[in-house]
């Protein structure tokens, strides 16, 4: 029978593999240099949350996208798994939901926004379609200016495994935050870590009773310390940490 000795001996072992990596990014360096991608989603979420009802301090959008649909362009953002503001390009307004019920299936949206397929997959009815209550223009203006930025990807997924265990460092850079978790598929082993997007810890932490205050901000000291494999970052992030080190390394022989 597994005992708490077990489950810290394992947790240890699977925290131990993040520092085996001798070649990688420093993990705080990575994300000091990408800081300019959740800047770009704190904007956004901020025009949301001024111009969408019941989209407050504590919502984020979770994507958004210019697309081609039945002829016509939309851009189309989506604030949580079901629910959507959709803007016609043409006439700069919101589509009704007359509109969307004849021009959209959920097939669109299994497509273009990862939504997990269901056995009716014809039927729109979890939907709901929000309005966007401001200006239409700079809203498209602010997605024009930064669509680059908006279409980098949006995480980091580290994942490091000991048999049946796993560990899993995750940065995601449109909410802002980080989580480094450990466990096993028994769930013997299930606790989560949660982060700022500097890595630094986040006030709401669940696992104290289960690893302990001390090991914990341990744990945490030590984070800052690890080094994410570049096949491990998505080459356009790659890319693009490359050249904020270009522009920093050029700014400095300047001074």
């Amino acid at each position: 029978m597994q005992n708490n000795t077990d489950k810290e001996e394992l947790r240890n072992k699977l925290f131990a593999k993040y520092f085996e990596v001798e070649e990688g990014i420093n993990a705080t360096e990575l994300v000091d240099k990408l800081s300019f991608i959740p800047e770009v989603w704190d904007n956004l979420n901020a025009l949301c949350e001024n111009n969408i009802e019941y989209f407050d301090e504590y919502s984020s959008i979770e994507d958004i996208k210019l697309l081609n649909n039945n002829n016509n362009k939309y851009l189309i953002l989506k604030l949580h798994l079901y629910r959507y503001a959709i803007i016609d390009i043409e006439r700069k307004e919101n589509i009704t939901e007359e509109q969307f019920t004849n021009n959209f299936d959920e097939n669109f949206f299994i497509s273009n926004f990862n939504v997990r397929k269901r056995r009716n997959n014809d039927s729109l009815e979890l939907y709901d379609i929000e309005k966007y209550d401001g200006n239409i223009e700079e809203l498209l203006v602010f997605y024009t200016e930064n669509e680059q930025v908006l279409n980098l990807s949006k995480k980091i997924h580290y994942v490091l495994k000991i048999d049946d265990t796993w560990t899993c460092f995750h940065i995601d850079f449109v909410k802002a935050c980080a989580q480094l978790c450990f466990e096993t598929r028994d769930q013997f082993l299930y606790e989560q870590l949660y982060l700022r997007y500097d890595l630094t810890p986040s006030r709401m932490q669940d696992a104290k009773n289960k690893i302990g205050i001390e090991k914990m901000q341990e744990m945490f000291q030590k984070i800052k310390e690890i080094k994410i494999p570049q096949e491990v970052i998505p080459s356009d992030l790659y890319k693009k940490y490359l050249i904020k080190c270009n522009e920093s390394s050029k700014t400095l022989k300047k001074l």
